[in-house]
């Protein structure tokens, strides 16, 4: 797999598959689109997006500035956390990361919104983030951001849902491992199990071994837990190791 980043110029004249990734950091929506295309072996042409910045050559070729990004040769640009993963399942459908049963399906795919979508814990780690970033003057542009990604609604309200979704995922980790699976949905792997292992690093950071990624990423992930207010429950964390030891090429790279 290509790990060397190009520029949005030179990415746009090339075929086969490229994706913006915001370099240097490993944001989790990113982290997942990778882990995705690298388990069922395809491979991709990383391209650079800057975060927190304008990124104008990537909103006059893509239409949108943020990362991930997915273009499949001259295919529409792809932004969406499921429009990416639906991508790589119909890229190559083995192994599946979207289950075949109607009814895991939907469970997958309910986590998973839980996770990446508006309001979810993902969403609701980054406003946490961007308080952490602006009492400490961390030098990162805070109004872009908070134009971008804010949900109209109060800190409390994010803090809470995160604290909320950690309490749904390890009530459904435990259940699962008392049926016998290792597995948040079914028997198999999923991207909900991606989803969280990737999202998880916002809260709980991975040994540096594994994803060495930069101090203050680590700082702004330990404040995060204490404006939720409750420990990150142990199970999730071991689901999150098993997931990482297993299905992730390591150590991370970004």
């Amino acid at each position: 797999m290509r790990r060397d980043y190009i520029t949005v110029e030179q990415a746009v004249p090339m075929a086969g598959l490229r994706i913006a990734l915001t370099q240097g950091v490993p944001g989790p929506w990113g982290e997942a689109a990778k882990a995705f295309f690298n388990i069922k072996g395809i491979d991709f042409q990383p391209v650079i997006q800057n975060g927190g910045q304008p990124n104008a050559e990537l909103q006059a070729w893509t239409g949108q500035n943020s990362a991930p990004c997915a273009v499949l040769d001259d295919e529409r640009p792809r932004s969406h956390w499921s429009e990416i993963l639906m991508l790589a399942e119909r890229m190559q459908p083995e192994p599946r990361l979207v289950p075949l049963d109607e009814e895991e399906r939907v469970a997958m795919f309910g986590i998973a919104h839980e996770l990446c979508g508006e309001d979810g814990f993902g969403w609701s780690a980054r406003l946490l983030m961007l308080h952490i970033m602006e009492q400490t003057n961390a030098g990162v542009p805070i109004e872009h951001m908070r134009r971008k990604f804010s949900s109209g609604a109060p800190l409390d309200h994010a803090a809470s849902r995160a604290g909320q979704i950690l309490d749904m995922l390890a009530r459904r980790a435990e259940k699962q491992q008392a049926r016998g699976s290792d597995y948040l949905v079914g028997d198999a792997l999923s991207a909900a199990d991606i989803y969280w292992t990737c999202f998880s690093n916002l809260v709980v950071a991975m040994d540096e071994a594994d994803c060495p990624m930069p101090q203050y990423y680590r700082d702004w992930g330990a404040g995060c837990v204490q404006l939720i207010g409750q420990p990150v429950p142990d199970v999730l964390i071991a689901h999150r190791e098993r997931i990482l030891r297993r299905h992730f090429s390591l150590p991370m790279w970004f």
